[in-house]
């Protein structure tokens, strides 16, 4: 464990070593990043159902204890996993920045985010986690930056706003519970007893603070601005393992408290409408890294449905439920991160290699970018759960769980679920849509000739991070009876059970009966691939050279402008869904016979209505308050001793 952490130390350590060199900060950093990654994940892997800790030496206000069980265990191997593909990404990637920016220093702030996560994970001490937390959003911050372009410190601000705010709720509700525990370990927290009014008022912090963190409507709102600005390998760091980190923290806190079943039905209905609404918005972007960005958002909220259901199931005490909805959430978590952090990085090959992130422009890229094409093919299969990539797996599972819990007594616990297992089928069909990400950019023909033209395939470091992901994605679908085996060691650490997810050898069922297969499903597609070529063989179809020609167009001469764009897909939606996207309609003709340009952007709503009030008054009250700044010392010296004298008084009368 130790070992694991000293290499990711050494590895940031080298990489600022070598700021003066940045080719070779570019190979080395990121080279020794994705070593230290390949052990961990041996580690992890090896030891996924072991507890094991270890304390810092130092008196430095505490001494810094770490543990990790089996549950720790499993989310450590999802971030050096993405971290794994990610840094051998980047190894290619970085050349790029080169020019632009200090590559050590990123190298450097790429092993030390990787490093921070794990810390917080393992953190077994309330002082200990909190300065871990901000460094790992301090770290992440700086991150963004290294793309230094317009727009980009604005989001940094933003995220970094709300991700204070979050800390701050994250730290009382913490103090709460020590408060009751009496410690400040977070080993000698297990059965507190404290009130249920402080422990619903624990929760709702911990909801706001770990849940602005990892994207959870409605405190979303950084995320599409801070992931499209972030370098793609960060942003695959960022979308796909540090929003999970969060999750980690909100169920291991949460579950220290004297629980109630309405914390997993509220945790439920967040996640249904984190789902839904981070895919309506997600449908509408023209901007593909801010199109993956809310479909983070829509990700995050099915993991909360499956961690939702276990979290009422352990309430409830119904371990076979409270299993069902963890494994759902576990798997949901390690498949997210691997097919989002494929989509990302896929994403920043076409910015490589295109130098734009608006799709409308981009087209016929299949030919000459295969690998990419491939790699953003079975990404959107995966988040489109569709069998038998990894996606489809983890959401069977979710709506087994959700459909077990509609059938308890209550009447709010069964609309609760039912309208769960709703809203995860209406975002099912929604994200089909998304179809558009794959075929705005790459079939068709070119909408941009000098794009086409200068486009090429990524180098092959890119290329092998995104086949490391790619396999995954099928690894973990076809796979996936022996990766419930491996989840289920971090399930039955939290939520003990005698459910058994395995079935056989090559099924997963559920405890209401139902089995899938993932590799016959995989045989049955791959015949039904086979099928038409088969067709052609025995009806001896023409097989001549096949000819190149423009599309018909009705008898009026083909232009890449009659091509669909992203619009048309989601045009109906965007009509029906007004009041939702609010879009900001321009229609732009700069003389008679120059083309007419169309845009269409949608405005967040949530933003306009609970953030930009709140930002408003800071800024009335800034105003206000500025006239104490008068610039002179005796002044702000008086400031320091009316403030002591008031903590004195307030002291006083306290004590």
């Amino acid at each position: 464990m130790i070992s694991v952490y000293m290499l990711f130390l050494v590895s940031a350590a080298v990489s600022i070593l070598l700021y003066k060199t940045p080719k070779l900060a570019v190979k080395v950093g990121f080279g020794l990043s994705a070593l230290s990654c390949f052990y961990a994940m041996c580690y992890f892997v090896t030891n996924m159902g072991v507890s094991d800790g270890f304390t810092l030496g130092g008196n430095f206000l505490y001494a810094p204890k770490f543990a990790l069980n089996p549950l720790g265990n499993f989310f450590s191997f999802v971030v050096v996993f993405i971290g794994f593909a990610s840094s051998i990404y980047g190894m290619s990637y970085a050349d790029e920045y080169v020019k632009k920016a200090n590559v050590g220093v990123f190298a450097c702030l790429f092993s030390a985010f990787i490093l921070s996560m794990l810390l917080v994970i393992s953190a077994n001490n309330l002082f200990c986690f909190v300065v871990l937390w901000e460094l790992m959003t301090l770290i992440s911050s700086f991150l963004i930056l290294v793309n230094d372009d317009k727009g980009n410190l604005k989001a940094v601000i933003i995220y970094l706003g709300i991700a204070q705010i979050g800390a701050f709720c994250i730290t009382c509700g913490l103090l709460l519970i020590s408060y009751y525990a009496g410690s400040f370990e977070f080993s000698q927290w297990s059965g507190v007893n404290m009130p249920m009014v402080a422990s619903v008022v624990a929760f709702i912090l911990f909801l706001v603070g770990f849940g602005s963190k990892a994207g959870m409507w409605p405190f979303h709102v950084w995320l599409p601005l801070a992931h499209p600005a972030a370098p793609s390998n960060v942003s695959a760091l960022m979308s796909g393992v540090m929003i999970k980190v969060a999750l980690f923290t909100l169920v291991k806190f949460t579950l220290f408290l004297p629980l109630s079943t309405y914390f997993g039905l509220a945790v439920l209905i967040l996640g249904a409408a984190s789902s839904l609404f981070g895919v309506l918005y997600a449908l509408c972007q023209h901007d593909f890294k801010a199109l993956l960005a809310y479909h983070s958002v829509e990700n995050i909220g099915i993991i909360l449905l499956g961690l939702g259901t276990g979290i009422y199931g352990v309430a409830e005490g119904n371990a076979t439920l409270a299993a069902i909805g963890f494994l759902a959430g576990c798997y949901h978590v390690v498949n997210h991160a691997i097919f989002k952090g494929l989509l990302f990085l896929c994403a920043g090959s076409v910015l490589h290699a295109t130098h734009t992130r608006d799709m409308d422009v981009l087209g016929g890229l299949a030919k000459k970018m295969p690998w990419t094409s491939l790699g953003m093919f079975i990404g959107i299969m995966g988040i489109a759960a569709l069998p038998p990539v990894n996606g489809f797996v983890s959401e069977w599972l979710t709506y087994q769980g959700m459909l077990q819990g509609a059938m308890g007594e209550s009447i709010v616990v069964r609309y609760s679920f039912s309208l769960a297992v709703v809203a995860l089928a209406l975002t099912g069909v929604l994200v089909g849509m998304h179809l558009k990400l794959y075929a705005v950019i790459f079939a068709g023909t070119p909408r941009d000739e000098k794009i086409w033209e200068n486009a090429k395939e990524s180098p092959i470091g890119m290329v092998i991070g995104m086949i490391i992901l790619m396999i995954g994605c099928v690894g973990f679908g076809v796979g996936a009876n022996f990766i419930v085996d491996y989840i289920m060691q971090a399930v039955n650490s939290i939520a003990p059970s005698t459910f058994d997810a395995s079935f056989g050898t090559n099924s997963i069922t559920s405890p209401m009966g139902s089995v899938i297969s993932t590799p016959l499903i995989a045989i049955v597609l791959c015949a039904t691939m086979v099928l038409p070529f088969a067709i052609l063989a025995v009806m001896k179809a023409n097989r001549s050279k096949a000819r190149e020609t423009d599309p018909w167009a009705c008898g009026f001469k083909y232009s890449s402008r009659m091509q669909m764009t992203g619009g048309p897909f989601t045009g109906d939606l965007r009509k029906i869904m007004q009041w939702l996207f609010r879009a900001d309609k321009k229609v732009i003709q700069k003389d008679y016979f120059s083309p007419i340009e169309y845009h269409n952007h949608p405005k967040d709503i949530w933003w306009g209505m609970i953030y930009e009030p709140v930002i408003n008054l800071s800024k009335k009250i800034a105003d206000k308050i500025g006239i104490f700044q008068s610039g002179y010392t005796n002044v702000y010296s008086l400031y320091i001793v009316i403030y002591l004298c008031l903590m004195l008084a307030v002291g006083y009368f306290l004590i």
